[in-house]
């Protein structure tokens, strides 16, 4: 049974921390596969969870190996893209039928082509995150025997179906060191509902008719909404 962790910083940094414990004494057997190509700077200390510095799959699959040895930990130094290049993963051979996938990425490109990609595929399980400063949302986008049993990311979101963003990969150094504030509450908001719905999934539970949930910390609220 195999998890990719897509994105490892304020979000994918904090569903490492709680997932591998669940994983490890699950009675199952996991493997996890994280997928960045950023790295862990001193200025991230304020919101993301690291024990130290540099690239950001290595750091958390030394962890993950240090703590859990029950799970197979396979770090990809690389940001995805649709083909692969020189510089980035194929995301093909990242993502195959069968996996469970924490979209954990903060543009809309990447966010579309992982969704993109898991509506060829047979059977996937893909949770997706994201935060503005005080609120965000998390969607859920399931196929099985190659049906969708939940609408896509995009049928609600005109930003995530026609994105104005780019992907890390196509960003100048000075474009990647600038980044919108974030604030730790909301990323470990996101990544706990995310690691709910993959719990409910878990356990046959997940209401395929509410895929999505909005949060806003500071009403301290998290509201399903009705998707068709």
């Amino acid at each position: 049974m195999k998890i990719i962790i897509v994105g490892l910083g304020g979000i994918g940094s904090w569903v490492v921390q709680a997932l591998c414990p669940f994983l490890a004494f699950s009675g199952k057997s996991w493997s996890l596969v994280l997928v960045d190509g950023d790295e862990y700077e001193e200025r991230n200390h304020s919101r993301q969870a690291f024990d130290s510095l540099g690239f950001k799959t290595e750091v958390q699959a030394s962890w993950v190996a240090r703590k859990y040895a029950q799970i197979l930990v396979r770090p990809i130094t690389q940001y995805i893209s649709a083909d692969g290049t020189e510089d980035t993963y194929p995301i093909a051979e990242a993502i195959s039928s069968g996996d469970i996938v924490f979209s954990c990425v903060d543009n809309h490109k990447t966010r579309k082509m992982i969704a993109d990609h898991c509506a060829k595929l047979r059977d996937i399980m893909l949770i997706s995150g994201g935060n503005d400063y005080t609120d965000g949302n998390i969607q859920v986008f399931v196929r099985s025997a190659g049906e969708n049993k939940t609408c896509t990311l995009e049928k609600y979101h005109e930003e995530i179906a026609q994105p104005r963003d780019k992907a890390p990969y196509e960003l100048s150094c000075e474009e990647l060191a600038s980044s919108s504030p974030q604030l730790i509450f909301a990323n470990l908001m996101a990544a706990t509902l995310m690691l709910n719905a993959f719990y409910a999934y878990e356990q046959k539970k997940l209401d395929w008719q509410k895929p999505e949930v909005y949060f806003d910390i500071l009403a301290n609220a998290a509201t399903p909404r009705t998707r068709k």
